[in-house]
């Protein structure tokens, strides 16, 4: 009776779905909807037409270039990646109902081998982010001389450690030049900004606007301004002195201009070698375990930040259902030799031969191994939205992994869809038990 029954139950709803949407904004409708994504999630676009079929609620303005972050990943380091904004969202969590949280990360191909798979173990110990503190004056000239300038004064700079700065995930960073790319702008504060206000960084063809707090001194506009974000494929580095660097991931429109506007703020700009930080990680659990060098390293695996990633959100948000979302994946060129079917479609064979291809077979295995086990969802929107190698070219670019508009309207559909199904199956189970 319960296979009839199920089966029933989903047969409805595949038929209201296509008939009626209000059942399906009846059973989600007061749900909010959170997403951890890169570039394929923080435009918003597939988020609406999940939104419109299921009824979740849904916060755009938080969401874009916040929550979600293109050009990011999990690495360790990167402030504004899926830990980083992890942290964000459990800070919502008391003026915010958070329910449903789906999390994508494509950048993360980038610690991917097509072989051997992530970067790390599913083994590795689980490290969550904690903050960052440059631990020197200045820029090295290298990074194998900010190594050096590390190892031998490590054990001086974590005794005069402030207490307070003692916690799990922290980092020390230490910055230095990359002589063979030229895409940096070295930027010193001359004069802070007494009363505060809005100022304007021209990125590159880009505007970015920040709010700065009034009332800080020369050393805290240094670590603030450090700590902002600036777009996706720029970089920040607090330089320990009394300047910041930003750079951007090439050498095309990487230059930076800056407006104070009413704000008093004042700044000197230089264009400059990309600045990188050497950075050591303290793998303590807490303050007691500190000044133990062997606590300390300079290599953390993507295994281990997916498996902090998830005890967090877990532990900080125990009431949330959280899903791995996998979406379709088209990053390959459309005329490379062998892909093409002399009907325009893609050989599938030749197809997961290519390499961001294989690369991201290896990495979403990766990810639904690591939903299985923290007991997260996966929702396999790849496998079902109906787009393929024999429909690429409709959805997709050549050599570009951002659908098409029809592209992000198929996965919010498909989402949506297969979402609420799921719901209403596993309530006619339950009513049954």
């Amino acid at each position: 009776m319960f296979k009839q029954f199920s089966f029933f139950a989903i047969a409805a709803m595949l038929f209201l779905c296509g008939s009626n949407l209000t059942a399906q904004e009846k059973y989600l409708e007061g749900k909010t909807l959170w997403t951890l994504f890169d570039s394929l999630g923080d435009t918003n676009d597939w988020q609406r037409t999940f939104c419109e079929l299921s009824g979740c609620n849904f916060y755009p303005e938080l969401n874009r270039k916040n929550l979600s972050y293109g050009g990011t990943s999990t690495a360790a380091d990167v402030m504004n990646g899926t830990l980083g904004r992890a942290k964000m969202l459990v800070a919502l969590k008391d003026s915010y109902p958070i329910d449903i949280i789906m999390i994508s990360n494509t950048n993360d191909l980038n610690f991917t081998d097509p072989v051997t798979g992530l970067d790390g173990s599913p083994d590795d110990e689980p490290w969550m982010q904690g903050s960052k503190r440059t631990a020197c004056s200045g820029i090295f000239a290298s990074r194998e001389e900010a190594e050096k300038y590390c190892r031998k004064n490590l054990r001086r700079i974590l005794r005069e450690t402030p207490q307070e700065f003692r916690e799990a995930g922290n980092m020390y960073v230490f910055p230095y030049y990359d002589a063979s790319s030229n895409n940096g702008n070295h930027i010193r504060v001359l004069s802070p900004s007494e009363k505060g206000g809005k100022v304007c960084f021209r990125m590159g063809r880009n505007k970015r606007i920040l709010s700065i707090p009034a009332g800080m001194g020369l050393e805290q506009t240094r670590n603030w301004l450090a700590s902002q974000f600036y777009g996706s494929g720029w970089t920040a580095v607090d330089n320990g002195d009394d300047s910041y660097s930003i750079s951007y991931y090439i050498e095309k429109n990487h230059t930076v201009g800056f407006d104070p506007m009413d704000s008093g703020l004042e700044l000197e700009i230089t264009e400059s070698p990309t600045v990188r930080e050497y950075v050591t990680y303290f793998i303590g659990k807490d303050a007691s375990s500190w000044r133990k060098m062997k606590c300390w390293t300079d290599k953390i695996s993507i295994w281990s930040c997916y498996k902090g990633l998830m005890e967090y959100l877990t532990e900080n948000l125990p009431d949330a259902k959280i899903y791995w979302f996998m979406p379709s994946y088209c990053n390959f060129d459309f005329d490379a030799p062998g892909v093409a079917n002399p009907d325009g479609s893609f050989n599938e064979e030749e197809v997961r031969k290519q390499p961001m291809q294989s690369k991201w077979i290896k990495l979403s295995e990766a990810q639904r191994k690591l939903a299985e086990m923290y007991g997260a969802g996966v929702l396999e929107v790849e496998a079902k939205c109906g787009i393929g190698p024999h429909n690429f070219r409709e959805y997709f670019d050549s050599r570009n992994p951002h659908p098409k508009m029809a592209g992000y309207e198929r996965w919010g559909w498909t989402d949506a869809l297969n979402r609420v199904c799921h719901s209403i199956e596993s309530r006619a189970s339950a009513l049954l038990l």
